[in-house]
């Protein structure tokens, strides 16, 4: 599965405004009052966001926003897990074997968090911990999450081309309520494979005067 309708610069036809109307993780998220106040501080301090972005690397995500990402993906389903491998090289891992979380020192944050599942009928149903406290990612630097949060996924295909993954967040640290949102993807039919993405270098894309700027390969 997969986002359709990308233009050559890999985002939704439309451009930056069209992004911005359709991304839900950049919408202000439903937080107690302390967070909001931080969240409203954070969001008039352009110096705090452009020093945020110079560390930002393009091709990486945390979860949950790399689910709303401009990446193509494939799902690979196996009897003891599944797999959502993106071209950009991230993978989520979701047991489906029974097991649980790892406890205490064991369940270290990580960009992904740690995911488990089963299976309703078609739908799969995702538990997720472990993800690293901090912003969700560009558009959105100052909102943050704790290593508290908790995902809750219901992943189904509602038509033979299209998957929804209904998604809800809830984090007694900084929400004041449960923050629900829908996600669809449309299959890619006419692509025969994924082109992999080295993250490793990044030179292409310096941060100037708190803008992402992007430079011509030599």
């Amino acid at each position: 599965m997969a986002i359709r309708s990308m233009d050559l610069a890999g985002r939704p036809v439309g451009g930056e405004a069209r992004l911005q109307q359709s991304l839900q993780t950049i919408h202000v998220p439903p937080y107690n009052a302390e967070w909001a106040a931080r969240y409203e501080e954070g969001n008039n301090d352009k110096a705090a966001a452009a020093e945020r972005a110079k560390t930002f690397k393009v091709c990486e995500r945390t979860f949950p926003q790399l689910m709303e990402a401009p990446w193509m993906f494939q799902t690979a389903v196996l009897p003891e897990e599944t797999l959502i491998v993106f071209e950009n090289g991230q993978v989520r891992h979701i047991y489906t074997d029974g097991r649980a979380h790892p406890e205490g020192d064991e369940l270290w944050p990580t960009q992904l968090g740690d995911s488990i599942g089963h299976w309703e009928g078609a739908t799969l149903v995702v538990d997720t911990v472990g993800r690293v406290a901090g912003p969700l990612g560009p558009r959105a630097w100052f909102s943050v999450l704790s290593e508290r949060a908790h995902f809750t996924e219901r992943l189904r295909r509602i038509h033979p081309d299209e998957l929804e993954d209904q998604l809800t967040i809830e984090d007694p640290e900084t929400l004041a309520r449960p923050w629900q949102m829908t996600l669809r993807f449309k299959q890619l039919v006419d692509m025969k494979r994924m082109i992999p993405t080295n993250c490793t270098e990044n030179d292409r894309n310096p941060v100037v005067d708190g803008e992402l700027k992007i430079t011509v390969p030599r």
